[in-house]
């Protein structure tokens, strides 16, 4: 009984990742909706039987690395100047999502697991796609025309919507019936036009590398062999929209100047890694500490360049991110997870049939391609799915398909 409850919250949980908008604070600490469903299913699983047994790295190499991300952000937190901020960072962003993970790796054991996991996840993403289509038929846009819905950028809502379009795709593997793999294109649609709305220039590369990934998989036979030919037009398509979607921006320069360096957005992320580079050569073990990145940047702001952004809490570049508030050992813990996460997969496709593993790993190639511009791990929602994209990884082991 205890099990069903537990799986249902991790479906709950999975569904609604937006929720860590709606904050309030219990006593002194500040928290959210999402940290308390998960602290209540972390509960839950905790007085459930024999939970000590049911905690099995499926690949016990993931235990160093995992660790040292957790211990080097530990202490980039103790020694930040603003120990308040850095431990809630430390709290919403590392210690909550790992928690998630420890619950989904000894309780996700069937195909079924996963299939609803994924139903889950994209029907929470095709939850956001319908407000936000409420706010482009209300013209409730940024100044300069994008769609932000109710996050805070453009960016962090294609960062959410677009790891949820590859993940979902591989649920034509699970559904038989053909209206429901219809229905899953309808959404697959809908999530790929919002990602356009937003104008996120790094979200598209992020696709694109992604499913090109897939594509040359499903030309090996790895992916969906079954369905091969409907996989490969159905990628096809989506690669196509995507290249139709940059030529698309040519008439007006957009993509044009997307290319020149100088273009506002990559003149100004420019600023932001020389900058973020500055104060690596400063702080080059333990950082500065989760969320203090733009406090260092502005005191930079004498050394470089007229600053083209001043509102910067991340520097826009995954790996920077994490050397800045994690410190060298946490860099060296994600780089060896994200080693040990290609390594495992790219076996396990030479070996056994494995669609999921591919469209992990396409996943993954997506938050990483995207990265290179974007922080797309450092919010609630992204850091959960980045644990779940491991998390789906390390359990798949027990089956093949």
């Amino acid at each position: 009984m205890l099990q069903k409850i537990i799986n249902l919250g991790i479906y709950l949980t999975v569904f609604s990742l937006p929720l860590y908008l709606v904050r309030f604070k219990i006593g002194w600490i500040p928290t959210n909706l999402l940290e308390l469903m998960i602290g209540g299913l972390f509960i839950i699983w905790l007085v459930s039987r024999n939970w000590i047994n049911q905690v099995r790295f499926k690949k016990a190499a993931f235990f160093l690395p995992i660790f040292l991300i957790l211990f080097g952000v530990t202490i980039s937190a103790l020694f930040s100047v603003d120990i308040q901020t850095s431990a809630g960072i430390w709290k919403s962003w590392f210690i909550v999502p790992l928690i998630f993970f420890i619950v989904a790796i000894s309780s996700i054991r069937t195909k079924k697991q996963v299939r609803d996991i994924l139903i889950a996840l994209t029907l929470s993403g095709m939850g956001v796609v319908l407000i936000a289509l409420f706010y482009w038929l209300n013209n409730k846009l940024t100044y300069d025309g994008r769609l932000g819905a109710f996050y805070l950028s453009p960016n962090y809502l294609a960062m959410y919507l677009c790891p949820i379009l590859i993940l979902s795709f591989y649920l034509y593997s699970c559904f038989k019936k053909k209206f429901l793999k219809i229905l899953l294109f309808i959404v697959h649609y809908s999530l790929f036009i919002v990602i356009y709305l937003t104008y996120s220039y790094g979200a598209w590369l992020g696709i694109l590398a992604g499913l090109i990934f897939l594509l040359i998989i499903s030309f090996r036979g790895s992916i969906l062999p079954k369905n091969k030919r409907r996989f490969l037009y159905l990628t096809s398509f989506f690669l196509l929209l995507i290249i139709l979607a940059f030529l698309w921006q040519i008439p007006g320069q957009k993509f044009q100047g997307f290319l020149d360096f100088s273009y506002p957005s990559l003149k100004s992320r420019l600023i932001i890694w020389q900058s973020a580079w500055e104060i690596i050569k400063d702080h080059p073990l333990i950082g500065v500490g989760p969320g203090m990145f733009q406090k260092y940047y502005l005191a930079f702001q004498a050394k470089l360049p007229l600053y083209l952004e001043w509102a910067v809490p991340q520097p826009h570049n995954l790996f920077l991110a994490f050397w800045l508030q994690t410190g060298l050992l946490g860099l060296i813990g994600f780089i060896w997870l994200l080693a040990l996460f290609f390594r495992i997969g790219l076996e396990k496709l030479f070996t056994v049939h494995c669609s999921l593993f591919a469209v992990l790993m396409a996943a993954m190639i997506y938050i990483l391609i995207h990265g290179l511009v974007d922080t797309t791990y450092w919010k609630n929602d992204l850091a959960i799915i980045f644990w779940l994209v491991i998390a789906l990884g390390c359990i798949s082991d027990h089956f093949a398909y």
